[in-house]
């Protein structure tokens, strides 16, 4: 059975020790207008400020040429509301809501269920951004990492990234 959304794990992130490597964020979709709903470990461009915000950036779909330095890694903290939804995969970030972006950092490490990637992973292959929120793997845009590992953990099975 398929995962109903995306999970992330931030394993080796700096982020999680540095928040100066945060950044919040707001979905507004392929036009910039929109807000939208996105799952966590999914990836954004980083636009400008949100209007009327000190600390709330816009974010948007990525284009393939897209700087590694402008894109950010969805990884909001998984909140039920719902007390009928209980697992990880329950968890989307809803359209208008803030959510937390890590900043993609050298040497970094991350791991992503499969419906966060574009294509088939596995071991070896390279993890690339792609025109859309979710990371291509192979393709010709920029690099973003390689996938080293793939571990299971519970119901889940992760993919771990490693930004080169």
């Amino acid at each position: 059975m398929a995962d109903k959304h995306a999970v992330v794990r931030t394993d080796l992130m700096s982020g999680t020790d540095d928040r100066s490597r945060l950044v919040s964020i707001k979905y507004l979709g392929a036009d910039g207008k929109t807000p939208t709903a996105i799952d966590n470990g999914n990836i954004l461009k980083v636009g400008d400020l949100v209007e009327g915000e000190r600390e709330v950036y816009v974010g948007a779909a990525p284009e393939a040429s897209t700087a590694l330095k402008d894109i950010v890694l969805v990884a909001s903290p998984e909140v039920l509301y719902d007390e009928h939804k209980k697992n990880l995969d329950d968890f989307v970030n809803e359209a208008g809501t803030i959510c937390r972006g890590y900043r993609l950092h050298q040497h970094d490490g991350f791991s992503v269920t499969a419906g966060a990637l574009d294509g088939e992973p596995a071991v070896g292959e390279t993890v690339n951004i792609d025109a859309g929120t979710k990371m291509k793997v192979g393709g010709t845009g920029t690099k973003i990492g390689t996938i080293k590992e793939v571990a299971t953990a519970g119901r889940y099975t992760y993919y771990y990234i490693v930004i080169d």
